[in-house]
This record gives structure tokens, C-alpha cells and sequence, in this order.
């Protein structure tokens, strides 16, 4: 009796192990965040740039800002604008280093490079315009500015205020507080 309960067991493990449904190593059930896309550019767009990016020198000690300021013209002939301020206060590293920020070109997000991690938080003021939010579901509260790892997991971003305008297509983020460098945009 206890050799058929323990082969019925073996067998019933095996067909449980060997299911496609069951994978104890993945999680088939993650949902990955859903990021607000950027419209596509127009052919006939003057400008030939398809990545917007911006670099500059910064010397920890003394800290400094870096701006970018473009647009472009969607295949709606709507004109998209980006605006992007990086505030890095003194003594937020040390020593010199060139730090690129680059708007995604497909997504309304902004990376940062080199990786790095402060002793004080930088602050971001991000906004775009001339965005399609009509179809997001925008009106559902669960849209907000994050860190979004490569991985596809994502965490909130401190911030003192964030606004996002369904009928003027706008999102703005104002003072977010990074504490490291990677990619930030957003999502729900």
C-alpha cells in the first residue's frame, strides 16, 4: 500500500514538474510597466536628429545644471517639445565628470549616463508636449514619474509636483528627486 501512495506521489510530481503551466523558476504572471509613447516623427520633418542628447562637463564640487530644449513634428503634424533641467547641487560627487542626458526616442523617459549614485539628489524638471494621452487612461489616477530599471521593474520617484494635461497633451514633472543615474519616465 505505502509503495502505490509513494509511486502515485513520484508520478504525480513528475507530470506537475513537466507541465507547461507550472515554471517555478519564471514568473509568467509579471506585468511589466506600461510606458507612454512618444508620437512617431514625421519623414518630412526638418530635423534629421532622431535622438535628442545633451552632454556637459560637471565638476562635483561646484555642481551645475544641464538643459535640453528640442522638438520635432509627429506624423499627425502635431509639434512634440521636450524640455528637460538637471539640477546637481555641490558636493553631489566627487571629482569631474561628463554627464549625458538623453531623451528616449520612443517613449517619454529620459536616460542618464554615466552610472552613477549621489551623496545629494539632483532635481529634474521634465516636460513634454504635444503628446497623444486621449487613449491612455490617463483619468485613472495609476500614471506616475519613476526609476525604470532595464529589467522592467519599477519604483516611484520622489518629487514636489507632477502634472499631466489629457487635452493639451502635456506631462511634467517638477523636482524630482534622483539619487542615481539610469533611466526615468512614465509609466504605470
Amino acid at each position: 500500500m505505502r509503495f502505490l501512495l509513494f509511486a502515485l506521489l513520484i508520478i504525480s510530481l513528475v507530470q506537475l514538474g513537466c507541465s507547461e503551466s507550472s515554471n517555478f523558476l519564471t514568473d509568467p504572471a509579471k506585468s511589466y510597466p506600461e510606458l507612454v509613447k512618444l508620437p512617431p516623427r514625421s519623414s518630412s520633418s526638418l530635423s534629421t536628429e532622431t535622438l535628442f542628447s545633451v552632454s556637459k562637463t560637471i565638476q562635483g564640487k561646484h555642481g551645475g545644471t544641464i538643459i535640453i530644449d528640442e522638438s520635432y513634428e509627429s506624423e499627425d503634424g502635431q509639434t512634440v517639445t521636450i524640455y528637460g533641467k538637471l539640477k546637481i547641487p555641490k558636493h553631489s560627487f566627487q571629482g569631474t565628470k561628463t554627464i549625458t542626458m538623453t531623451i528616449d526616442d520612443e517613449f517619454a523617459a529620459v536616460h542618464f549616463e554615466p552610472t552613477m549614485d549621489f551623496n545629494k539628489s539632483l532635481k529634474l524638471d521634465l516636460e513634454f508636449t504635444g503628446l497623444d494621452l486621449e487613449n491612455l487612461g490617463f483619468e485613472d489616477g495609476k500614471w506616475d514619474f519613476a526609476f525604470i530599471s532595464d529589467d522592467g521593474e519599477i519604483e516611484i520617484v520622489k518629487k514636489k509636483g507632477m502634472s499631466i494635461d489629457i487635452s493639451d497633451g502635456e506631462l511634467s514633472v517638477e523636482k524630482a528627486k534622483l539619487n542615481h543615474f539610469s533611466r526615468y519616465g512614465w509609466c504605470r
